[in-house]
C-alpha cells in the first residue's frame, strides 16, 4: 500500500502526481470527523503568545493527547482539513515563475520541462495557465501578476476520487515503524492505536507536523530546525491607483513581498466568508496589507523532544532590527510616489506559517535528517518528503503554485518510484 499523509495541497497534488506515473495511492486526513467550514481567522490574530490554534479545538485536544506539546515564544495555528495551510490565507497562489531559486539546490530549469503537466493541474483546480509575467518596476516598487483561488482543494479531491484515488479519515500517523514498514496511527473516531502496512509513505503533513513525525520514528534525531519568513501586517494609503495587488518592496536592505486588500477584503479574510472579487485595480485611499521580509531575516522555530514532550521554541533571527527597519520605511515613505505605509505590527514567530527549510537537500547523505533532490528521505527505504520541507530557500512571495510546481517535479522526475 502506498500512503500519502496528510490532505492539504501538497497532499493532493502528490496523490495527482502519483496517478500520473499509473500508481494509485490511498490518502490518510485527520480531518473528517471535525470538520469546521468556517476558520474564524480573526479568533486567530487575537490568540496570545505561546498558543496553537486549530481549525477545530475538539481536533486540537485529541493531537495533543497523541503529542504533548508546549509553545514557547512563538504562536502556531494548525490546520487539518482538506486544503492545510490554504485555507487560513485566502487560497492557491502562483505565479511560480517568479520564484527565486538562487540559493536553492535545485534548477529552476528542472521544473519548466513539466510545464504541460502543471497547467493541466493549474486549469483542474481552477487558475489561469500561467506564462511568465511583465514585471513592472517603478519606484522601489515591483508589481507581480499573482493569481488567487480561494475554493481551492474541492475539483481536485473529486478528480482523484473519481480515478479511484481512496482517501482514509479520522486517522492521524504518530509513528512510522521503519522494521516492520507500519504507520502506528490512532483512529480519531474509534480512540484507538492502530497499525497500517505500507509499502512506500509520502509524507505532506507541513513542516511543523513533518518534524514531530519524524522525531517520533527516528531514535537517534532530537531536533529539527525550520526557517519561518517574517510576517507582520501594515496598514497603507494608495497615493497613485496600482495595477496590481501584489507588490514586492525594494527597501536595499530591507526587501519585502506585500499582498494588499481592501477593507471588504480584509474582513472576507477574516471571517472567512465568500467576498466578492478584488479589483486589478487599487485606486486612492486606505488598504490593509500583510508582508513577508526576504529570507535573511527569518526567524527559527525549533522543534525537539525532551522526556514524551515535544518542545517548540520560536527565536528571532539577530540580523532584524526593528528601529532600524522603522527608518528604512520613514525613508521610503518619503522618496516613492505609489503608497504610504501608515503603521505596522510584527506578529510572533509561528505566526505566518511562511515555513520552509527544515530537511536539507544532500544527494547521497549519511544524515538522517536530510532528503535527496526527490525528497527520498537519507538512510530510510520508501519514504518520502513531499510538502514544502523540501525546499532550501523561502522566497518572500507565495510558495503554493511554486510547491505544486515542485512536487510534480519530485515524483514524476524520480525514476526509483515504481
Amino acid at each position: 500500500m502506498i500512503y500519502v499523509i496528510g490532505s492539504g495541497f501538497s497532499g493532493l497534488t502528490t496523490a495527482y502526481a502519483l496517478y500520473l506515473r499509473g500508481i494509485k495511492s490511498t490518502v490518510i486526513s485527520p480531518s473528517e470527523k471535525f470538520k469546521k467550514n468556517n476558520i474564524n481567522l480573526f479568533n486567530y490574530l487575537l490568540k496570545n503568545n505561546n498558543e496553537f490554534y486549530y481549525n477545530s479545538s475538539s481536533l486540537k485536544k485529541e493531537i495533543l493527547k497523541i503529542n504533548n506539546t508546549k509553545l514557547l515564544n512563538c504562536k502556531y495555528f494548525l490546520s487539518h482539513s482538506d486544503g492545510g495551510q490554504s485555507n487560513f490565507w485566502g487560497g492557491v497562489v502562483g505565479n511560480s515563475y517568479n520564484y527565486e531559486s538562487k540559493n536553492s539546490k535545485i534548477r529552476k530549469s528542472s521544473f519548466f520541462v513539466l510545464k504541460k503537466k502543471y497547467n493541466l493541474l493549474l486549469n483542474l483546480i481552477g487558475l489561469p495557465k500561467i506564462d511568465r509575467e511583465k514585471i513592472e518596476k517603478k519606484n522601489y516598487i515591483n508589481t507581480r501578476n499573482y493569481f488567487v483561488k480561494k475554493k481551492n482543494v474541492s475539483s481536485l479531491k473529486k478528480f482523484l476520487i473519481k480515478k479511484k484515488i481512496s482517501f482514509i479519515s479520522n486517522i492521524y500517523v504518530k509513528k512510522i515503524d521503519f522494521i516492520n514498514n507500519n504507520l502506528i496511527s490512532y483512529n480519531l473516531k474509534n480512540k484507538e492505536m492502530i497499525n497500517l502496512s505500507y509499502n512506500k509513505v509520502f509524507i505532506s503533513c507541513g513542516p511543523v507536523e513533518t518534524a514531530k513525525l519524524l522525531i517520533n520514528s527516528i531514535s537517534k534525531l532530537n531536533r529539527v530546525t525550520l526557517k519561518e519568513t517574517r510576517h507582520f501586517y501594515c496598514f497603507l494609503k494608495i497615493k497613485k491607483n496600482l495595477s496590481s495587488r501584489f507588490l514586492d518592496i525594494n527597501l536595499k536592505k530591507y526587501k519585502f513581498y506585500c499582498q494588499i486588500y481592501s477593507n471588504k477584503d480584509a474582513l472576507s479574510i477574516l471571517y472567512k466568508k465568500i467576498s466578492q472579487k478584488t479589483k486589478k485595480e487599487l485606486k486612492k485611499g486606505y488598504y490593509f496589507a500583510q508582508c513577508y521580509l526576504d529570507e535573511k531575516f527569518s526567524g527559527k522555530i525549533t522543534i525537539n523532544k525532551n522526556k514524551n514532550k515535544f518542545i517548540i521554541i520560536g527565536k528571532e533571527n539577530k540580523n532584524f532590527k526593528i528601529d532600524e527597519f522603522r527608518k528604512y520605511i520613514k525613508k521610503f515613505n518619503k522618496k516613492n510616489q505609489k503608497i504610504l505605509i501608515k503603521k505596522f505590527y510584527f506578529n510572533q514567530i509561528g505566526a505566518s506559517n511562511h515555513l520552509g527549510c527544515s530537511f536539507p537537500i544532500i544527494n547521497n547523505s549519511n544524515k538522517i535528517n536530510s532528503v535527496n533532490t526527490f525528497g527520498k528521505l537519507n538512510k530510510q527505504k520508501n519514504i518520502y518528503l513531499s510538502d514544502s520541507s523540501v525546499l532550501n530557500s523561502i522566497d518572500t512571495s507565495p510558495l503554493t503554485s511554486f510547491s505544486i510546481f515542485n512536487l510534480l517535479r519530485m515524483v514524476l522526475h524520480n525514476k526509483d518510484i515504481k
